[in-house]
């Protein structure tokens, strides 16, 4: 019997989708495709990224290469989770589920030493640990002692650009956090090892610098299954899933260190309330075990959260009484939210509003309200008919509700993050057969900040695919996006082209190794008249950006051919534009060496060129002596509220 097997016939049950489980399958070998081969002698290590996205079942894809790596001859697979214990017993119990034939061990396993040791050597293991340092430390001890380097090994790594990173890279000394030390000391701490990432918000760890540790060395795509809902369902731009509201209700909610704050329940709050009560009744009243999800996260401010328990506990109460009395003001509020629905949701739209709002009056005392977050062991099942979740971050990264049908959000930093973001889209996940009842409420600020992180999205993930090599992990951000916290990018390792920026060589190779190039150039443009531009198909652009040669002795390392060239490709890609321009200019007595944002042309003579689209500016420099004719480019991307971030 095969691990594989067992994994993949447990998937079959409960995916129901023999496809989709082959489509996992399949993610899984081109991963094994790339790892280190553990039955093969010597020392070997590399590491790779499973990149999917938030809520799509990335669990599935890790447990069958887990089940894998153990047929393979992978002795000791160790699966870093979260430290939150729920997400702890999630992971822990998954494995459990997923590998009947392997031997499991958790946190309290890593504590009994001697009985460790032994279990370790006798079978192959699972070893599920969080990402603490005082369990790290004890694990890297507990193989010091057993000198187990021998036993092969594969690390995966879930959620890895959170808490793995070094938190402590913008100091100039060395110094590392804590987790990320002793992750990397596990790692060489075996002969042969794979280190795999799991994670849907890979950005902190495509902008490690190419030879970083953590930087993956090849990248798989997992792919969602059909019933997925997710960014381009919520946030492409002919999307109804989604309601705006005004910045100051967030405000109303959380208070902050407000004395006695108001008990009004914001307009907004409402909505996004009677909305739930409707679609959840729906449900329920179609099939009697369908409890549903509210989820509210606003604010990491516990005192916060406990105000908005105390406004739901308020909206429990109101509603029991108001439908009671059959108050007008609410049965033409759930109307309303009854009308909303019906647009989007064609089954709802034949149901019998009035026997809605029966159901309502009958089950709304069952509303439960939980609040979620550090001060609590609440977890999220879903056991009554009417579930409306309070929290902050225990609620972000790695949680999934089940039968999340509307989320209220509005956690809004003045600088908000990429991948901080994405993790809090609770809202996506395996929907599609609800998703006329789906609703998220947000901020119009936050709107566009969602609709940027799902463009940032699509364009990586349409990079990998199109380029699976590590060549290229450019970030594309927009509206004053951060791709991700600061304190894990090393100082001056990033590179930057924004809207309007304008990008060269600082020098161009100019002896005889360019002679072929140049050649090959001069033939690419002969059509093109000196002091003109022509519009050029941007693959057209990119081969011509491909036959420079900068100097790299003098370079920046602003200036990246690659960089350009395939930011240029999806700045294209982005704005739906299959050409640019190419301007030329020959016969240029251009000498001196130039800042990389400095630009080589001089008179005005880029004002000539349109600023709509993407511009390469081709200046051929005159033969002097020793010195060969050589062209210089210049790149000028759109104007406009965005860039493309890559290492360095």
């Amino acid at each position: 019997m095969k691990h594989r097997d067992q994994v993949l016939s447990l998937l079959r049950k409960q995916v129901g989708n023999p496809s989709e489980v082959d489509d996992i399958r399949k993610t899984a070998e081109k991963v094994v495709e790339q790892w280190v081969n553990p039955l093969t002698g010597g020392n070997e290590e590399t590491n790779g990224l499973i990149y999917g996205l938030v809520q799509s079942g990335k669990t599935g894809v890790l447990t069958v290469t887990g089940a894998m790596g153990a047929d393979e001859g992978y002795r000791t697979i160790i699966i870093l989770t979260s430290d939150i214990d729920p997400l702890y017993e999630q992971t822990l119990g998954r494995a459990q589920e997923a590998f009947p034939g392997i031997d499991i061990l958790g946190k309290k396993d890593i504590k009994d030493q001697d009985g460790f040791l032994q279990r370790i050597k006798s079978n192959t293991c699972a070893i599920v640990v969080t990402k603490n340092s005082g369990l790290l430390g004890a694990l890297l001890e507990n193989f010091k002692k057993g000198r187990v380097r021998g036993l092969t090994a594969l690390i995966i790594d879930d959620e890895a650009d959170q808490a793995s990173l070094n938190t402590k890279a913008r100091k100039s000394d060395g110094s590392r956090s804590a987790i990320n030390r002793l992750i990397e000391e596990i790692r060489g701490f075996f002969h042969k090892n794979t280190y795999l990432q799991v994670t849907a918000t890979p950005q902190a760890l495509f902008l490690q610098d190419s030879a970083h540790a953590f930087r993956p060395r090849f990248t798989v795509l997992s792919h969602p299954g059909s019933d997925y809902v997710g960014g381009e369902d919520f946030f492409s731009d002919n999307s109804e899933l989604v309601r705006e509201f005004p910045l100051q209700d967030i405000t109303v909610l959380a208070p902050g260190p407000q004395p006695t704050p108001s008990n009004t329940i914001p307009k907004s709050l409402l909505e996004a309330l009677d909305t739930f009560m409707v679609g959840a009744t729906f449900k329920r009243t179609n099939d009697a075990d369908q409890n549903c999800a509210f989820l509210c996260h606003v604010s990491t401010k516990t005192s916060d959260h406990k105000h908005i328990v105390d406004l739901l506990r308020k909206y429990k109460t109101d509603l029991a009484r108001d439908l009671k009395n059959r108050s007008s003001k609410v049965v033409e509020r759930l109307r309303t939210a009854f009308n909303d629905l019906a647009a989007t949701h064609p089954g709802l739209a034949k149901a019998n509003f009035d026997e809605i709002l029966a159901a309502i009056e009958f089950l709304s005392p069952g509303i439960s309200v939980k609040l979620v977050n550090g001060e609590t062991d609440e977890d999220v099942a879903v056991r009554s008919p009417y579930n409306l979740f309070v929290g902050g971050n225990k609620l972000g990264r790695g949680v999934t509700i089940k039968n999340l049908l509307v989320s209220y959000y509005g956690r809004h930093p003045r600088t908000p993050q990429a991948d901080t973001v994405l993790q809090h889209a609770r809202m996506y996940g395996y929907r599609r057969k609800d998703i006329g009842l789906l609703r998220l409420w947000l901020p119009a600020q936050l709107h566009t900040v969602f609709r940027a992180i799902n463009r940032m999205e699509v364009s990586l993930r349409d990079l990998i695919a199109k380029k699976p090599s590590e060549e290229f992990r450019g970030v594309y951000l927009e509206g004053g996006l951060h791709p991700t916290r600061k304190n894990v990018l090393v100082p001056g390792a990033l590179g930057v082209y924004t809207g309007g920026g304008t990008y060269n060589p600082a020098q161009i190779v100019r002896d005889a190794s360019v002679a072929f190039h140049t050649a090959k150039l001069d033939k690419l443009l002969e059509a093109v008249t000196d002091k003109n531009f022509v519009a050029m198909p941007i693959e057209a652009i990119q081969a011509l950006i491909r036959h420079t040669m900068p100097d790299v002795d003098l370079a920046e390392r602003v200036w990246d051919p690659i960089a350009v060239a395939e930011s240029m490709r999806q700045c294209a890609a982005l704005r739906k534009e299959a050409i640019g321009y190419v301007y030329v200019d020959r016969d240029r007595d251009l000498k001196e060496s130039r800042r990389e944002t400095q630009g080589v042309l001089s008179g005005g003579e880029a004002g000539t060129v349109p600023d709509d689209k993407l511009t390469l500016f081709m200046l051929r420099t005159k033969a002097k002596g020793k010195q060969n004719a050589s062209w210089w480019p210049q790149v000028r991307f759109p104007s406009g509220r965005y860039a493309f971030a890559f290492s360095i």
